[in-house]
């Protein structure tokens, strides 16, 4: 097993990572409308799929969404799509479909240092991808370099692939950053410890 932690345990961390709040999505919408303002208008049929990828769970669900944005939803319902869109994938433990949505969004947004740390840990939980998740989750860190999450995410990445130096000097300025950055995650912790002492854990 990896460095990273209990299976159980990882994918746990994937889904509290990405879990999207109505705030987030709100707040991507508000700016997704500012870029709205030229858009061709939607169809009927793309606004259909989007409220069937509202209320439809499971493979239905996604289909609903992957239509809406074939179609050419527009914002904000666009992003908000998109965020249902990963929440159906990560219900459905579609990690292979969830690292190509964050694929997509670091393409469309390469500035968004949360769609790379969410494809870095996807890359690096369900998917066991150590040399992407650590190239993902290090562009996440250099695009908010106090982002503590990211830190923490990105010192994982190194772990699992045998970088302890490089994974304690992360884990420690993740924690320098936010003190708290590792509580309730003993797999992180253990890690942590690990590392600083050159081995690797479990």
């Amino acid at each position: 097993m990896s460095a990273a932690g209990s299976p159980g345990a990882s994918i746990w961390l994937v889904r509290r990572a990405l879990g999207l709040s109505l705030a987030s999505v709100l707040a991507a919408a508000s700016l997704a409308i500012a870029q709205a303002r030229n858009a061709p208008a939607e169809t009927a049929a793309a606004r259909e799929q989007a409220r069937l990828c509202e209320r439809l769970a499971g493979a239905p669900g996604v289909d609903a969404c992957r239509r809406a944005l074939a179609l050419g939803i527009t914002e904000p319902r666009r992003t908000a799509v998109r965020v249902e869109l990963a929440r159906r994938l990560t219900a459905l433990e579609d990690w292979d479909a969830l690292a190509d949505h964050f694929r997509e969004s670091t393409k469309r947004e390469p500035q968004d240092a949360e769609a790379w740390r969410r494809l870095g840990l996807v890359l690096l939980f369900p998917l066991h991808q150590t040399a992407d998740a650590v190239s993902a989750l290090t562009e996440a860190v250099r695009l908010a370099p106090q982002d503590a999450e990211a830190r923490a995410g990105l010192a994982q990445a190194l772990a699992a692939s045998g970088r302890f130096a490089n994974a304690a000097a992360a884990f420690a300025e993740a924690l320098r950053l936010d003190p708290a950055v590792l509580d309730g995650r003993p797999a992180a912790r253990a890690a942590y410890e690990a590392a600083r002492r050159g081995a690797g854990w479990p």
